[in-house]
């Protein structure tokens, strides 16, 4: 029974060799060998959370302060240029840009380079509020601030959680809530405080 339907196929497939194979398409292959199955590329990962540690150092003679984190490109630097006036430098990885803080009693105001922030409080507790306008978009900034001193605390709030020491301010924000020169500027009101308490008393 096999040999004879053999010999049929054979038959039917006319003078071509028995081991030629008919002519097809690439369409007409996919459709008979359907492709291996490729896994689907993985969803862009969300900005989300960030670690961030910027060392800070104090320089209480010259009445300036610093704090940077290079791997994140995000710089602050301040001056205390006296009666409560102080001169902001702020870095990110969208440039340099300058501002200052003005104390009246126990406010501070940070102005300048899109950012309009106030912090207002005393004794360790601060609160800390305001907007940043940045390539035609506005972050709102709202932190509390609360610590035995000017350098043992942390700040907790809107896309951020720091914790400060005498030599660093870190632990984590979320860009897309918080952007970067926000948080320098939260660090500059860090700086401001850490120099006026490192000042001899009057």
């Amino acid at each position: 029974m096999i040999k004879i339907l053999f010999s049929l196929f054979v038959a039917a497939a006319g003078p071509a060799s028995a081991f030629d194979l008919p002519k097809m398409g690439a369409a007409a292959v996919m459709e008979i060998v359907p492709a291996a199955a490729v896994p689907a590329a993985p969803a862009a990962l969300k900005t989300g959370s960030q670690s961030v540690w910027m060392s800070v150092s104090n320089n209480a003679a010259a009445k300036e302060a610093q704090a940077n984190d290079w791997s994140r490109q995000i710089e602050a630097r301040v001056r205390d240029t006296g009666n409560g006036r102080f001169d902001v430098n702020l870095r990110t990885d969208q440039g340099y840009s300058w501002a200052s803080i003005t104390r009246y009693g126990s406010n501070y105001n940070l102005y300048g380079a899109g950012l309009n922030l106030n912090m207002s409080g005393d004794n360790g507790r601060y609160f800390i509020n305001g907007s940043l306008i940045e390539n035609g978009k506005t972050a709102f900034v709202s932190a509390n601030v609360s610590g035995s001193d000017a350098f043992s605390g942390n700040i907790f709030g809107n896309g951020l959680n720091l914790f400060i020491s005498r030599g660093s301010i870190n632990g984590w924000f979320e860009e897309e809530r918080l952007p970067k020169k926000a948080l320098a500027g939260v660090a500059a009101f860090i700086m401001a405080l850490q120099l006026e308490a490192a000042q001899p008393a009057k």
